[in-house]
């Protein structure tokens, strides 16, 4: 009989547990290293046929893009925002000058609860200049494929 009790609590703790597991983790404290902020947000949400070169061909129009002084830990919710811009038609974003220093970067896209993304970027000039940014915001599958890759071409 206490062998059962036993079972049923170690089950009981593994289930908690995987409750607060994420399939995926990201690098926190890594930082995409650039001179400017300014590019093109890509992705779509295509199921089994979201092959990179595929997604990566559409753009994310309206999407929008927060930028927060960066600060760990902290939730999102208590850093300080820079700025806040949309992407236009063809999802093209720049945020102008931006001071150097270390920020996260929060991309979300309107009607989309699966694609967007969060991204720590340090502005430098300890860099080769970047000439542009490619963000693909697709949704990121259970084994870690897919989108959330920050892309950048320098000058």
């Amino acid at each position: 009989m206490s062998e059962l009790r036993y079972a049923r609590q170690v089950v009981l703790v593994f289930v908690t547990l995987v409750g607060f597991c994420q399939a995926c983790s990201w690098v926190v404290g890594h930082f995409h290293q650039v001179t400017a902020v300014r590019g093109r947000v890509v992705g779509k949400n295509l199921g089994p046929l979201g092959f990179r070169w595929l997604r990566q061909s559409f753009s994310v129009s309206d999407a929008t893009l927060t930028l927060y002084e960066y600060r760990a830990p902290a939730k999102i919710w208590d850093l300080r925002k820079i700025a806040e811009i949309k992407t236009d038609s063809h999802g093209n974003f720049e945020f102008g000058p931006i001071p150097k220093g270390h920020y996260s970067l929060v991309i979300s896209v309107r009607d989309s609860d699966r694609m967007g993304g969060l991204f720590d970027v340090e502005v430098t000039d300890a860099v080769k200049g970047t000439k542009t940014i490619s963000i693909d915001v697709s949704p990121v599958h259970p084994d870690c494929t897919g989108g959330h890759e920050f892309i950048e071409t320098k000058l």
